[in-house]
């Protein structure tokens, strides 16, 4: 067995630096923290190149003397705590006294300080954890402190950091974050020379939330404040009953202990929980959630990063933020359902577009004068259903035959007739087939359609098997296989927006959203920057002109960030990604009542594509029952 021997500090160095400098944005946040503890009232981030090249944080704090700046860089030399009993009642951002040496471990690393009263500041380079050099230079009263080609000298680090699109995006959502966090100092970030975002000083809480999420999305912000003893929940979550400010992922909702930016899933299911019955399946809030309490209550010393932390009682703090986001949210829903006469009907906006059905119908042109001119009718009112005859019809298993009946040949018009046949189909009908003679077989009866149950299934009857069929599912794989034929053409039709949607994202959004640009043309969206991190929807796909835009971009754009960020790698899996969510946000949703002559459009575009018996996203589309399967669940047979 080798010798045990003692590690050099160099060497000790870098490897802590492991945990507390994980990629650049830990930098970032690492020093914007020890600016903040300063008291600084204004912080500058400078990135080039997603911090890969250089990381310079300037504030205008209390800087420090030269014997101060010296001890500073020394590893577990702090000036935030002196005993025990200070470690379990933090009140400072930072307190490890580990950042700085780990940074200097691993880059180029520059400070430059001088003290608010001081004439002269002090500068100190370290190359790779070596001071090279210390000496009196002029400055301005506060730090500055420079991390440049971080890792150089641990290449295997280096070369497992992302892209720089990826990276500069973490670093603007922690550095967006720490500004929500501290509303009473200004913050400056500047990538590439470029400035990305700028938040003034002296801000209310409310201001910073619009400077964050963007004016439109601050107007729908509901407040959120309840007090208990020593414990304050405040902040402001988005209102559930518009769809329009909630997202596919959690990456929106901020969460800070005592100030500090945190990652915690318990309070993220109470927010859930405070959601629960307003919010639908796989959305979620924006918004900003503070919790406030003695720091003896709460441990932040959980892990180098600071992002976790540990509550002392973990049920009073979850049971506290379910109910403040209750009552926030208490007079805006009521959990009873509406009187039937209270329903309103479906409009255009939720119902089948039967264009998408007609596979040889070619796609409206949004340039011809004609597309402009006719002003369309509802494809789905309901129809105008004759008096039931006065008289009592006899017993039968058949309904009473009526004039208005139409006969067997109505399963065989195209669908490409009138709307004028379409109406006279809608009345007292018979089963009509619902599969194009070409799929008959010899031998085999006509599969009919029975009806549709909860607004969302569709029941048929097929050769002695009973086959429910998921309408959403069945549309979005319609929607999305005409998509995908459109697709593989240059410029597939597309549909001018009559008042161009506006977007506000943040930095990594729409850095991506950029990059992505030239492929969402190539499928027919046309998006274009509107300055800073706002970018204008000018058209989008002519199959998809009658569903909200703003909904389904900042879901692709979600999507596309939590996959990983750089687009440029998998083009034509993140694409197909795309295409999926158009056609998921297309597709006729669940509890929508559809006429017969609707379900049977549906059924026969179904029937039409490559695979009809799963959605997109892999779910059932069809599932079948045959009559011994009936017979055995009702004990007929055994």
């Amino acid at each position: 067995m080798a010798d045990i021997r003692i590690l050099p500090d160099i060497l000790t160095n870098k490897i802590a630096a492991g945990e507390v400098v994980e990629r650049p944005v830990s930098v970032v946040k690492e020093l914007v923290e020890n600016a903040l503890d300063s008291g600084a009232t204004r912080i500058v981030a400078e990135i080039e190149r997603g911090g890969r090249d250089l990381i310079r944080i300037s504030d205008n704090g209390s800087g420090m003397s030269p014997d101060n700046a010296l001890l500073a860089i020394e590893r577990y030399a702090t000036s935030k705590i002196f005993t025990d009993e200070d470690l379990f009642a933090i009140k400072t951002f930072g307190f490890r006294g580990e950042a700085l040496p780990s940074m200097a471990a691993v880059s180029k690393f520059t400070l430059t300080t001088r003290e608010q009263e001081g004439h002269a500041g002090t500068r100190i380079r370290i190359h790779g954890g070596r001071i090279m050099d210390v000496q009196e230079t002029g400055a301005p009263a506060g730090t500055m402190v420079e991390v440049a080609q971080l890792y150089y000298n641990t290449p295997a680090r280096r070369k497992f950091l992302k892209g720089v699109n990826t990276e500069m995006g973490h670093i603007a959502d922690v550095f967006s974050g720490m500004a929500l966090g501290n509303p009473g100092v200004g913050f400056r970030l500047i990538h590439n020379n470029r400035p990305v975002k700028a938040f003034s000083a002296s801000a209310t809480m409310e201001t910073r939330a619009g400077e964050v999420f963007g004016p439109a999305t601050l107007e729908n912000l509901k407040r959120v404040e309840l007090v208990a003893d020593e414990i304050a929940i405040t902040g402001f979550l988005s209102d559930p009953v518009d769809p329009l400010f909630t997202r596919s992922t959690a990456r929106n909702l901020r969460l800070f202990v005592n100030n500090r930016l945190v990652n915690d899933r318990g309070l993220v299911a109470a927010i859930f929980q405070g959601y629960r019955g307003r919010l639908m399946k796989g959305r979620y809030p924006l918004g900003l959630i503070f919790v406030t309490l003695p720091p003896d209550r709460v441990d932040v010393n959980v892990h180098p990063s600071k992002l976790e932390v540990r509550f002392c009682d973990q049920r009073r703090i979850f049971s506290l933020v379910v109910q403040a986001v209750r009552e926030a949210f208490s007079g805006s829903y009521k959990g009873t359902a509406p009187a039937a006469s209270q329903v309103k009907e479906p409009t255009e906006t939720n119902r089948i577009d039967r264009s998408l059905f007609q596979w040889g119908t070619p796609a409206k042109d949004s340039s011809s004068p004609s597309a402009l001119e006719i002003e369309p009718e509802p494809l789905f009112s309901e129809p105008t259903l004759p008096e039931p005859p006065s008289s009592k019809p006899p017993v039968s298993g058949r309904p009473l035959p009526d004039s208005n009946v139409p006969d067997s040949t109505v399963s065989d018009l195209s669908l490409h007739e009138p709307d004028h046949f379409l109406a006279e189909s809608d009345v007292w009908f018979e089963p009509v087939p619902v599969l194009p003679e070409k799929q008959r077989q010899q031998g085999k009866s006509d599969p009919i359609i029975v009806g549709q149950v909860f607004g969302t299934y569709i029941v048929v009857e097929d050769n002695g098997e009973m086959v429910v069929v998921d309408q959403h599912a069945a549309h979005e794989r319609i929607v999305y296989e005409k998509l995908k034929k459109r697709s593989d053409n240059h410029r597939p039709p597309s549909q001018s927006l009559v008042v161009p949607e506006t977007l506000e994202l943040t930095y990594r959004e729409a850095d991506l959203l950029e990059s992505i640009l030239p492929d969402l043309a190539a499928i027919g969206m046309e998006i274009e920057p509107f300055g800073g991190t706002a970018f204008i929807v000018k058209s989008i796909p002519a199959i998809i002109e009658h569903r909200d835009v703003r909904p389904l971009v900042l879901d692709i754009v979600a999507n596309l960030v939590e996959s990983g960020g750089d687009a440029g790698g998998e083009t034509g899996q993140w694409l197909d990604e795309c295409i999926i969510l158009m056609a998921c946000h297309t597709a006729i949703r669940a509890n929508n009542p559809l006429n017969h002559r609707e379900m049977k459009d549906l059924l026969l575009a179904l029937d039409d594509c490559e695979n009809p018996d799963h959605c997109p996203h892999g779910r059932p589309i069809r599932i079948r029952w045959d009559i011994h399967a009936l017979e055995r669940m009702f004990k007929r047979i055994v």
